[in-house]
């Protein structure tokens, strides 16, 4: 199948493994979930890929502002993140994969990233 042999979408890939599962799970899709699990759009380390902004570092310290930052160490939404943290710690340890975010806890997943105010960061 394409997607198990594709290059591209390393990241969309990442939350979303199987394409079959994917498809079976209803998503109601937003600008912060779709930037957030495909890294394109939002992120200061993407905006500067593409000269968009003069710096891809987040203002929360130094280094890149990716999506892995966002979601583990980003101190900015660190009231987000843990009530990410408090709904999945009811089931799982902290921290769990990208593919767990993506199908167990797409729910609090999802409302954590709508919950990201990209204005801020």
């Amino acid at each position: 199948m394409q997607w198990e042999s594709t290059m591209k979408a390393l990241t969309t890939k990442e939350f979303f493994p199987n394409i079959n599962d994917r498809l079976n799970t209803k998503i109601t899709l937003t600008p912060n979930f779709t930037a957030f699990v495909t890294c394109h759009g939002k992120t200061k380390s993407y905006l500067h890929r593409f000269n968009i902004i003069e710096s891809p570092d987040y203002p929360c310290g130094g280094g890149n502002q990716t999506v892995d930052h966002l979601l583990i160490d980003c101190t900015i939404l660190q009231e987000e993140r843990e009530r990410l943290i408090g709904k999945i710690s009811r089931h799982d340890n902290w921290q769990v994969n990208k593919s767990q975010l993506g199908n167990k806890y797409i729910k609090h997943f999802i409302q954590f990233t709508n919950s990201i105010d990209f204005t801020k960061l």
